[in-house]
């Protein structure tokens, strides 16, 4: 048999222009790999949703919160929703009855954020006991589902609420403020006496303008802010105590008011959020139940 002989001339098959080819093939379906990697990138983050902005949120289910707390140290069962291994009685370990003997609860704190698509919130709770200070920890996490257009999502109690030592740093605020009995020295600035007054009025009215320009907010509409309506206020508003917190001036607050017609009249607790106290024209920027000074932030009642 003849042996092969070697040359440096290609085959036919390994011409130049062939080569170039099998070039040009190769280059042209990394380049389309490429630009189709490109373009599912670009279409993954068009359509991801966008992340929800809660800084200048609310908390919806706070006063869930409360709710489930108190139950929950009380041994006593709930009527709100709980997720799927969540016993609503909280008696699994006992017979029922009261694990904590409460006081008060104030709330001082929530988080909220998004996990895997499931808006979650929480919420710390100061609990006054007759034996000790603690926090409750209380989760919730939201499904579809509510009647409620505004807020289509229903929270449910996404596991058992935590019982914590309280953390200095997390409720000294809240632990300062349980003291109603705190001295205020003087009473408030002269100024913040005469919008207490002012808001009273308009808060007996329902005069969402008033309240608005009380709380300088001016990105908000007359009606974003309700009142009672129907009732006018009565004597001078008499505030009960105040803590600085860094938000501005927590005030205890009682109001007389006295419904349209009635002989007589009833009185009512707040605690107010007041900034530039020392100011000539402090703003009355939120409110609520006693208990809930902490809490209060800026504008939290604009609807």
């Amino acid at each position: 048999m003849a042996r092969p002989s070697w040359s440096s001339i290609p085959a036919a098959r390994s011409s130049l222009p062939v080569l170039r080819l099998r070039l040009w093939l190769v280059l042209g379906s990394l380049l389309a790999a490429a630009a189709l990697g490109l373009f599912s990138a670009v279409a993954w983050i068009v359509d991801e949703p966008a992340p929800v902005d809660f800084s200048q949120a609310r908390p919806r289910a706070q006063g869930h919160a409360v709710a489930i707390a108190e139950a929950w140290l009380a041994g006593r069962a709930t009527s709100l929703p709980v997720a799927q291994g969540v016993d609503p009685t909280f008696n699994e370990l006992s017979a029922g009855g009261a694990y904590v003997s409460v006081l008060s609860i104030t709330p001082v704190r929530w988080t909220r954020s998004s996990v895997a698509g499931v808006e979650v919130e929480t919420h710390y709770l100061l609990v006054d006991g007759k034996e000790a200070d603690y926090v409750v920890v209380v989760p919730f996490r939201f499904v579809s589902g509510s009647p409620n257009r505004a807020y289509p999502a229903v929270p449910v109690l996404a596991a058992y609420p935590s019982l914590l030592p309280p953390d200095p740093a997390t409720v000294a605020e809240a632990l300062e403020y349980q003291n109603v009995e705190l001295a205020v020295e003087g009473g408030p600035p002269a100024e913040v006496q005469v919008r207490l007054e002012q808001w009273g009025q308009a808060y007996a009215s329902n005069d969402g303008a008033s309240l608005r320009d009380l709380a300088d907010d001016t990105a908000a509409r007359p009606e974003s802010y309700q009142g009672l309506g129907g009732m006018s206020l009565y004597g001078s508003p008499e505030v009960r105590a105040t803590v600085a917190t860094q938000d501005g001036l927590v005030l205890r607050v009682r109001f007389g008011f006295i419904p349209s017609g009635a002989p007589s009249g009833f009185s009512m607790d707040l605690d107010m959020l007041v900034t530039a106290a020392d100011s000539t024209k402090p703003r009355i920027v939120a409110w609520g139940p006693p208990g809930a000074g902490p809490s209060l932030r800026p504008y939290g009642n604009r609807r």
